[in-house]
């Protein structure tokens, strides 16, 4: 039977290939999005903005999340999931500048960065919640 660990971290590794994937697209470049949002109401260019960075915000708050999980019992937890999401967040960026329909920017690292420590941070604010919940069960 598979340990717990070795699941989630699969499913970290899995996650940073469907980025890898993503990243390799075309369809995923900032132009092609933008297109899909062109309508008389709406500034397409600011809606593309917006959506984009908020899926670097997602992806990597998903990836820190996974990496979290799969470091059960590990000292320094929080941080080393966040530097394996943000770290990987640079890798996936370094990788874009090899692409010629792909633009790398040190903005994106620092979403993708911001993304894995939100996430993180609201797994903590949770844990913490839970906690006091349980003390004051324990004591009523």
């Amino acid at each position: 039977m598979w340990n717990i660990k070795y699941i989630w971290g699969t499913a970290a590794l899995g996650w940073c290939l469907i980025i890898a994937a993503a990243t390799r697209m075309t369809f995923f470049t900032g132009s092609s999005t933008e297109r899909m949002f062109t309508n008389p109401f709406l500034d397409a260019a600011v809606v593309n903005f917006f959506l984009r960075k908020s899926v670097h915000l997602a992806a990597f708050g998903l990836l820190a999340v996974l990496c979290w999980l799969a470091l059960q019992g590990a000292s320094l937890r929080f941080i080393k999931a966040w530097a394996l999401a943000a770290g990987y967040g640079l890798i996936d960026e370094w990788h874009q500048s090899f692409m010629p329909e792909r633009t790398a920017l040190f903005t994106d690292v620092l979403i993708n960065a911001a993304g894995a420590a939100a996430a993180l941070l609201a797994v903590g604010l949770v844990l913490f919640i839970r906690r006091r919940q349980n003390k004051k069960r324990l004591f009523t």
